[in-house]
C-alpha cells in the first residue's frame, strides 16, 4: 500500500510538469515546474533517493528566485552562477553522505562490484548534471530556451529514476519530453501563422 501511495505522489508531479511546458509565459512555466519539483521532493524522500531529493529542493528555491527576478526585470546572471556552484557542491556532499543508498540502488542491477560502482557514480553525476542544465535554462526569460534545455535534463532524469525505481519519475520525464516536443510544434505553428498574417496585411 505504501509503495502505491509513493507512486501516486509521483504521478501528481507528472501532471504538474507536463502542464508547465505547455505555457508560453516564464512565470507560468516556473510555477508548475516548482510545484512538480516539490511533489518529487516528497516522493524522493519517501523512496530514500537523497540526491534526487536535494537536487529538486534546491531547484524549487532557485525557481522562485528566478521567477521573481524575471518578473521584476532583474538579471539572473549572478544567481545562475551561484546556483550552479551551490548545486554542484550540495550534490557532491549529498553523494558522499548517502553513498550507501546509491550503492543499494545500483546493486539491484548487478552483482558485480565494479559494475555496481560505475552505476552508482553515474546516476549520482547524472542527477547533478540534470539540475545544472535547468539552472541555466530557468535563468532565461525565453520559454523556447527553457523547453529546449529541459530536453537533455529530462533525459538524464529518466536514467536516474529508472535506477532509483521511481516508476512515476520515469513516466514523468518521458512524458515531459513528449510534451516539450508538442509545445514546440504548437508554438512554432502559431508563430508562423502570425508571420503570414502580418505579411498579408497591406502596407
Amino acid at each position: 500500500m505504501f509503495d502505491i501511495f509513493v507512486q501516486i505522489i509521483g504521478f501528481i508531479g507528472i501532471a504538474l510538469n507536463i502542464l508547465s511546458v505547455q505555457f508560453n509565459k516564464h512565470w507560468k512555466i516556473m510555477l508548475f515546474k516548482t510545484l512538480g519539483s516539490m511533489t518529487f521532493v516528497i516522493q524522493y524522500l519517501l523512496l530514500g533517493a537523497w540526491v534526487g531529493m536535494v537536487m529538486d529542493l534546491i531547484g524549487s528555491i532557485r525557481n522562485i528566485i528566478f521567477t521573481l527576478n524575471v518578473k521584476n526585470g532583474k538579471s539572473n546572471k549572478w544567481w545562475i552562477i551561484f546556483f550552479t556552484a551551490f548545486t554542484f557542491i550540495a550534490g557532491v556532499i549529498t553523494i558522499a553522505t548517502t553513498w550507501d543508498k546509491s550503492i543499494g540502488y545500483a546493486s539491484r542491477w548487478s552483482s558485480n562490484a565494479s559494475v555496481v560502482l560505475i552505476i552508482a557514480v553515474s546516476i549520482s553525476i547524472i542527477s547533478i548534471v540534470a539540475k545544472l542544465l535547468t539552472t541555466v535554462a530557468y535563468g532565461f526569460k525565453n520559454p523556447h530556451v527553457i523547453r529546449m534545455v529541459n530536453l537533455p535534463s529530462n533525459a538524464c532524469w529518466v536514467i536516474y529514476n529508472a535506477v532509483a525505481y521511481s516508476l512515476a519519475g520515469v513516466v514523468n520525464d518521458l512524458m515531459c519530453i513528449c510534451s516539450i516536443i508538442i509545445a514546440e510544434i504548437r508554438f512554432k505553428k502559431s508563430t508562423d501563422k502570425n508571420k503570414e498574417v502580418t505579411q498579408e496585411q497591406p502596407q
